[in-house]
């Protein structure tokens, strides 16, 4: 899996080795300070990504059983934040990119793809992409939305029909 223009790396590693397990990640850039809010308060989390970003963002509302906030973490120089969650024993990672310069957020599984379409939520295009994960039941589910000016990357190893209810349940700000 390879990752583009997501700010600092060990951002970048974290969220890689949840996404691949075990399987050998490298960190090829120096590092960043970052704000982190742990745990149950993922209204907080949300207030700092909107102090910090000067606009209300789409927000996951926690739709699933046993679906939990885990961790946010805020790069406000590069004005990127990253949203963890848990569920059925997995990660679901959000990526929040207020893009600054000629930046993008990007990302590739070395997966193979098992089905790519577009979902229109709430007047918004959103590009999912299935990838067939070897000896798993569950798919790697990736979408990418932007909302104004802001990027979104939603990551997780789930049934398909779990993370389009993930999808649909957006909260988008007015």
């Amino acid at each position: 899996m390879g990752i583009t223009s997501m700010g600092g790396p060990e951002r970048v590693v974290r969220m890689v080795r949840q996404a691949v397990g075990d399987r050998e990640v490298e960190k090829n850039s120096t590092s960043r300070k970052i704000k982190t809010i742990a745990s149950e308060d993922e209204e907080k989390a949300y207030q700092e990504i909107r102090d910090a970003f000067d606009t209300d963002v789409v927000k996951i509302v926690v739709c699933l059983p046993d679906m939990k906030f885990d961790t946010m973490n805020l790069d406000e120089s590069k004005q990127v934040a990253e949203m963890y969650y848990s569920y059925d024993g997995e990660t679901i990672g959000y990526i929040i990119n207020m893009p600054y310069r000629d930046s993008s957020l990007g990302i590739d599984f070395e997966d193979s793809i098992e089905k790519e379409y577009s979902k229109v939520v709430n007047d918004c295009e959103i590009k999912i992409t299935i990838y067939k994960l070897e000896d798993n039941k569950k798919s790697g589910c990736v979408a990418r939305f932007k909302h104004g000016s802001i990027e979104y990357l939603l990551t997780g190893t789930m049934k398909q029909q779990d993370f389009e209810k993930i999808l649909k349940n957006l909260f988008f700000p007015k």
